[in-house]
């Protein structure tokens, strides 16, 4: 069986969804001839946990772990831990310190504030892959050093064959806006993201935008691995009735995906419709940007319907699924949110429940829906046919005849994955 190690900051306890894509990998990897080995921090900055993803990690895999050293516990003696998951995306500017540690954040630590986990882990892992004769790694991001850790481990071992999986976007994603570049710290970003976009022997996106997007700015040969949903996590879930009419949305959300017309809809229609207003219950968990609680319960008739389940273990994000009446889908309004699949949406697919989603006026997202017929897709934007569909979920009037999902299940996104592994 072929060695491949695999690079990435996020591993079990680690909750949320970033460490859902790799996990799932592993998880199935072995059953196509390829030997995972494992490479993430000893002590990370651990803002979710989800204990019970252990148990999806082969009991043969290694994992080899070093320290890590990171800025925001600085941060954290200085200011206090107020719960904000800035490395998780949500970034707040609401004063002075505020702005000035995201303006810290974007033009000190470049790409990200894991930059100093990259040259003791060339070092530690140069020896490791001789002696293990490894011939293939994967790096993921963001955090984005992870693949500068590919970048000097290619340098200094050409022979090796390097995929970097690109998860978000690195330059041009819309949280930096947040941060305040300078013009010195975006050309860096640039520069390293197209040292890596060059140098790997091939790159894996997420969504057909985002690949088309790496493929302007010169990478090589990119290739096309989606996120999906693991059959296994679903086996004897069954759909829970109520008599409420929940809409939720399970996982990060910041304010640049607050739905502000959507709130403002829902509260019409509660004022319009008393069986409507009885029934409607929003649902929400994971970090939740404090403007968007601000923001539903400035609704007089939304203020009461809101129910903040806090952090969820994905088995119990599943088991929300099944007794939620409409599936929420938020992407970012902007060039970036075209290319977004958010990993939710695959498991989405799995219940066969609506999807309700908003996004930019054009989307991969938008296409998918509309190809798999699993959901209805609103611009933020727009306010046509949103009242009238939405009582048409709460009423049952519209039926999606859902197509087969067998090409974003975890094991078929894996043999994609070895395939390209046996090609470079």
């Amino acid at each position: 069986m072929k060695k491949v190690l695999i690079i990435t900051y996020y591993w079990p306890p680690f909750g949320g969804s970033g460490v859902q894509r790799w996990l799932k990998f592993v998880k199935y990897l072995q059953d196509y001839n390829w030997k995972p080995i494992i490479y993430t921090p000893k002590n990370p900055y651990i803002e979710i946990f989800d204990k019970d993803l252990l148990d999806d990690i082969p009991e043969d895999i290694n994992v080899w772990k070093t320290n890590i050293w990171e800025p925001y516990k600085i941060k954290d003696f200085l200011f206090g831990n107020q719960n904000e998951n800035q490395s998780s995306g949500i970034v707040n500017n609401r004063n002075f310190k505020d702005k000035f540690l995201n303006w810290i954040r974007g033009n000190i630590f470049i790409p990200d504030p894991k930059k100093y986990w990259v040259s003791p882990s060339i070092k530690y892992l140069k020896k490791k892959i001789k002696n293990n004769n490894i011939n293939h790694i994967i790096t993921t991001g963001p955090p984005h050093s992870m693949h500068l850790i590919g970048l000097g481990l290619k340098s200094t071992m050409p022979k090796i064959k390097w995929i970097a999986d690109f998860r978000d976007p690195w330059s041009d994603i819309d949280l930096l806006d947040s941060f305040h570049l300078s013009n010195y710290a975006q050309n860096k970003n640039q520069k390293l993201e197209t040292e890596v976009l060059k140098k790997s022997n091939a790159i894996i996106a997420v969504s057909e935008t985002w690949r088309d997007n790496l493929i302007l700015k010169g990478a090589n040969h990119v290739e096309l691995i989606t996120n999906g949903y693991d059959e296994s996590d679903f086996k004897n879930c069954k759909l829970i009735k109520s008599d409420k009419f929940i809409i939720g949305h399970y996982g990060l959300l910041n304010k640049i995906r607050n739905p502000k017309l959507l709130w403002k809809i829902l509260n019409e229609l509660c004022e319009e419709n008393v069986k409507f207003n009885s029934n409607l219950e929003i649902r929400l968990s994971g970090n939740i940007d404090n403007n968007i609680i601000t923001s539903i319960k400035s609704f007089p008739f939304l203020k009461d319907k809101l129910v903040h389940l806090g952090n969820l273990t994905h088995k119990q994000v599943i088991k929300e699924y099944f007794s939620t009446s409409v599936l929420l889908l938020l992407l970012f309004n902007s060039q970036s949110g075209k290319g977004n699949y958010p990993g939710k949406l695959f498991e989405y697919f799995a219940t066969k429940n609506p999807i309700l989603a908003f996004g930019p006026k054009q989307s991969d997202v938008k296409n998918l829906l509309k190809l798999t017929n699993t959901g209805l897709y609103f611009n933020y934007e727009n306010e046509k046919n949103i009242k009238e569909e939405i009582i048409n979920l709460f009423e049952n009037k519209i039926k999606f005849a859902q197509k087969s999902m067998l090409n974003f299940t975890r094991k078929e996104l894996t043999m994609k994955l070895s395939d390209l592994l046996n090609k470079i």
